[in-house]
């Protein structure tokens, strides 16, 4: 009997049709990092699929944050200064680009390789000997070096300001340069255009060797794009001896620059009044005959001056 009534438990087994559940509805796991954090509703759901797939849930690396760019000033903000009057656009240009005294320039080389030039002492410039006896500055271990207080990065702002302040820095200041080596540095590097704006230009000395004073030939080569100048001082000893010895030695250096002269004003002896002699030129053996030094050099000047004529064939 309890065969029987195992077999016939089993048949009832089988011919009873099995319940099938329906699916758990979830979110699909993805074995991949998402980009949105939305995906899992929970962090429930996130643990309970973790488990289901058998693998430690891997965090999200939070990104760098962007480097947002600066944010423009507005424009209520910004000073108009290029929709400044000219006039006082030029006034505070004065006040930046120019000084009261001369600005003086010494030769020097940077990093041993290339000439440039510097500012000098513009209290002992001219006066003691800095390699001699040949009136340039002392330097010593700290040398007092005074700078005008220009600011010419005014020049490189944008090109109008540019074309408004280059006339000023090179035309309304007084250059004195040490030597002729200073004076073919400072020409070479600020070229012929701002050569062309140059209005007061002082000489110190020729040089004080042969290697310095065989630059002033091509120094005056390069000055010759200067045809603005109204005044070049020779605050220095260009030759001994009387005025006519003292032309004929300006002549062989400078006379590119006086023909240039001559050709830009239509008259060939107008370099005659832009030249001026100092009374460094006025040698000493002159002083003995009893006249002052003014004289001495009104005299030199007037022999200078027809000497330079006469190379002119005028």
């Amino acid at each position: 009997m309890d065969f029987i009534n195992t077999s016939s438990s089993a048949i009832k087994a089988q011919a009873t049709p099995r319940r099938i559940l329906p699916k758990r509805k979830r979110k699909e796991t993805s074995y991949f990092p998402s980009d949105s954090e939305s995906d899992l509703e929970g962090g429930d759901a996130e643990e309970y699929d973790s488990e289901i797939v058998g693998a430690p849930s891997a965090k999200k690396a939070k990104a760098p944050p962007a480097v947002q760019p600066p944010k423009p000033l507005p424009k209520k903000k910004i000073f108009p200064f290029a929709s400044l009057p000219a006039e006082l656009k030029n006034k505070i240009y004065s006040y930046a680009l120019t000084s009261d005294e001369p600005i003086y320039l010494i030769s020097k080389r940077k990093h041993h390789y290339r000439h440039t030039i510097a500012l000098g002492d513009t209290d002992s410039f001219g006066k003691d000997g800095r390699r001699g006896s040949y009136g340039y500055i002392r330097q010593n271990d700290n040398p007092v070096i005074r700078k005008p207080p220009l600011v010419p990065q005014f020049l490189v702002l944008n090109r109008q300001i540019h074309a408004e302040t280059q006339p000023i820095l090179y035309g309304a200041n007084i250059f004195a340069v040490e030597d002729m080596k200073a004076l073919h540095t400072f020409l070479a590097n600020i070229g012929p255009k701002n050569c062309e704006t140059l209005q007061q230009l002082s000489i110190k000395q020729l040089g004080h060797s042969r290697s310095t004073s065989s630059l002033a030939y091509p120094a005056f080569v390069l000055l010759a794009n200067a045809v603005n100048l109204t005044r070049l001082e020779m605050d220095c000893a260009i030759s001994w001896g009387e005025g006519d010895r003292i032309g004929r030695a300006f002549w062989r250096e400078a006379h590119h620059w006086i023909e240039s002269i001559g050709r830009h004003k239509g008259r060939r002896d107008a370099a005659l009044d832009i030249v001026d002699l100092t009374t460094k030129n006025v040698s000493l053996w002159l002083e003995r005959s009893g006249k002052t030094k003014e004289q001495l050099l009104d005299e030199i000047r007037a022999d200078f001056r027809a000497e330079l004529r006469g190379l002119l064939k005028l």
